[in-house]
């Protein structure tokens, strides 16, 4: 074994895991020898940090989760919070009111709760992709009558799923709203956070707290939203399935997808692991 890095770190969705919502064996194993050689191992996920702590603790051990893009960051081993940015109220209210007055369905997130507005989350991203999660997790979910029923409510996200035209269309009207970023988490999928929050801001914040050097780490991903984070990195992985655009940015790209594990075999490769 050689341990090259102190801070491993990994988006979840279409990276750590497969398009059905597991987590391989393979991943697991390669992950906790990681583990064992004294190296931090940090999971960053759209996601609601959450949604995120079953896989946390089938790989075992001391692991912070970062969520929904950055604006959280606890410990489910602990419950301790290192990071809480919601979205600021009057950006919220002209978000809300855009969606509304454009007819797009969507879903607010807070910390522990899901208020959605004529959006199915698991429906439209089958409609859309074609893919369905077997393993699927969600919160308690809310419905609302428009977005005036969320205003006041410390919300950390603000999810749209739509063709990917029509978001990138809702992505530059959003433009002109002040205090937040609206970032790619996948082809048809939207995430709206507050500028001070992303994947890259939230680990920025652990490697100093932890006093790790970004040409320690290595962080893989496969889209617009871990893009903050892979340009922090000593070594930047795209996945083999991830976004062009990505791949362009990245250090090396994996030989397979996340649906053959492929971050558990680029680890071996990295660590020497047996």
């Amino acid at each position: 074994m050689n341990k090259k890095y102190d801070l491993l770190v990994c988006d979840c969705d279409f990276t750590l895991i497969d398009d059905k919502g597991y987590l391989s064996e393979e991943n697991i194993d390669a992950i906790r020898q990681v583990m064992e050689m004294g190296v931090d191992f940090v999971i960053a996920t759209g996601r609601n940090d959450v949604l995120a702590f079953d896989f946390a603790r089938e790989i075992g051990g001391d692991i912070i989760v970062i969520g929904c893009n950055g604006a959280t960051a606890r410990n489910p081993a602990t419950g301790e919070i290192y990071r809480n940015e919601s979205i600021p109220e009057e950006s919220l209210e002209m978000i809300v009111d855009y969606l509304d007055r454009n007819a797009a369905g969507y879903r607010a997130y807070t910390i522990d709760r899901a208020y959605s507005k004529g959006l199915d989350l698991g429906l439209k991203l089958k409609a859309l992709t074609g893919k369905e999660y077997e393993n699927y997790m969600d919160l308690d979910v809310f419905e609302i009558k428009d977005g005036g029923d969320i205003v006041g409510q410390k919300v950390l996200k603000v999810v749209a799923v739509e063709e990917k035209e029509r978001l990138e269309r809702i992505q530059r009207d959003l433009r002109s709203i002040s205090g937040i970023n609206a970032v790619f988490a996948g082809e048809t999928v939207l995430d709206i956070i507050s500028d001070r929050a992303s994947k890259g801001a939230a680990l920025k914040e652990l490697m100093t707290k932890k006093g790790i050097k970004p040409e320690r780490t290595i962080v893989f991903g496969d889209s617009e939203n871990d893009l903050s984070m892979l340009r922090l990195a000593g070594l930047s992985v795209c996945m083999k399935n991830g976004d062009e655009s990505v791949k362009r940015l990245c250090h090396k790209v994996t030989e397979y997808d996340n649906n053959s594990s492929g971050v558990g075999r680029m680890l071996k490769k990295i660590f020497d692991l047996r």
